[in-house]
């Protein structure tokens, strides 16, 4: 039954907010690409796409999701995670007074991709974020912080974790997880 809830809520909110920024996206770049999730790839046999191994990586790779809370009351954010239009991993975090952090397994796919990620905090309004928000790099870590109950703040950094220079590519970081 949560699954329903959750489907309907995401179904409004991708609804509500692809009309809001439908004039600040290209719509070229999925063309591009092949078109829809049908057009070829791997389920997870490890193999890259062709432009991965040329260097011409089409998307974004999402690294670690880290959740924080700074209020001083207790707060449960959750954290919804899209890949290709597919909801990938949902999670609920509930989280105690300032201070407390969490960093979200990684149920999400390592390959670069289309990607959007909502976040709210207490079952109140969501929050995307897209890689165009950053400029699309080529891989980026996001940080979800509780301030009040007003909603959240979600910052975006590449120099770290699973992006950062010398750390290897994304699996190599999942497998030192394992």
């Amino acid at each position: 039954m949560a699954e329903i809830t959750r489907r309907r809520v995401l179904a409004v909110a991708g609804a509500t907010t692809m009309g809001a920024v439908a004039g600040c996206t290209s719509s070229g770049e999925e063309d591009e690409n092949g078109g829809d999730d049908e057009s070829g790839g791997s389920e997870g046999d490890g193999t890259e796409t062709e432009s991965s191994e040329t260097g011409d990586q089409t998307g974004t790779v999402l690294g670690n999701i880290t959740v924080e809370n700074m209020d001083d009351s207790s707060h449960t954010v959750d954290v919804l995670v899209e890949f290709d239009g597919e909801i990938e991993d949902w999670t609920s975090e509930s989280l105690g007074s300032s201070g407390d952090t969490t960093t979200l397994e990684r149920n999400w796919p390592s390959e670069p991709g289309p990607i959007r990620i909502v976040a709210r905090v207490d079952g109140d309004e969501f929050t995307e974020v897209t890689p165009a928000d950053w400029n699309d790099p080529d891989c980026f870590n996001l940080y979800v912080s509780v301030r009040d109950s007003d909603g959240v703040t979600i910052a975006a950094e590449t120099d770290s974790g699973p992006c950062g220079p010398g750390d290897g590519d994304i699996d190599d970081a999942e497998e030192a997880d394992d």
